[in-house]
């Protein structure tokens, strides 16, 4: 009987210890909860703190039904829209620094400004002509410096630009005329295919291809 009660004994003290033990574990998760909820507590506040003529909960009627709605549910989807509003920033910024750099080109070709277009093109050019002559860098540059002709007009027209990742697809009419030096005049019409690549800050001219219309 004695060693009944012994191992009775023994048995209780151990359930209260491990009940201690689990009811610890339960106060330090709880404290650890507490603690990774205290900055979107701190979040909460700022939008539940009251503002002049400003409602931290709303009444609608939709229908003769009354819906509350409140600012907290209304955080989240505007939170939401400012991030894709920045990266419509930035594609927006991207296209205007390759339309800026489309007219560079074209002003550069027409002048035969072979500076301003090496400093637009990749060093991995490939520039294809309507007559499927491809043109690596250098020689599209030597081909300029050569040439037997002048541009006595060119146009760009009908720029389309399409973002694509740290590349853009470039489409557009090129219409223009030549004037050789023997006198006579080429007009020249042409449906272009530019490829563009972001390297590093700056966007170069990849490839370019030509197809007459």
């Amino acid at each position: 009987m004695m060693r009944w009660k012994i191992k009775h004994l023994v048995t209780l003290n151990s359930v209260a210890v491990t009940r201690k033990r689990v009811w610890a574990r339960a106060i330090l998760r709880s404290n650890n909860l507490r603690r990774s909820a205290e900055p979107l507590e701190k979040a909460y506040q700022v939008l539940d703190k009251p503002q002049p003529n400003c409602k931290t909960v709303d009444t609608i009627k939709t229908g003769g039904n009354a819906m509350q709605i409140d600012r907290r549910q209304l955080a989240f989807p505007v939170l939401a829209l400012g991030l894709l509003s920045a990266v419509s920033a930035f594609a927006g910024t991207d296209e205007d620094a390759i339309a800026k750099n489309l007219e560079a080109f074209r002003a550069a070709q027409a002048a035969g400004n072979t500076e301003v277009i090496a400093s637009i093109c990749a060093e991995e050019l490939s520039y294809s002509h309507s007559n499927a002559k491809i043109d690596t860098k250098a020689s599209l540059l030597n081909g300029i410096a050569t040439a037997n002709y002048k541009w006595t007009s060119l146009e760009y027209k009908d720029p389309t630009i399409r973002i694509v990742g740290p590349a853009a697809i470039v489409r557009f009419n090129f219409v223009g005329e030549q004037e050789f030096s023997d006198g006579k005049k080429t007009p020249q019409n042409l449906h272009i295919l530019m490829n563009w690549q972001k390297q590093g800050n700056d966007w170069k001219l990849l490839s370019r291809a030509a197809t007459k219309l």
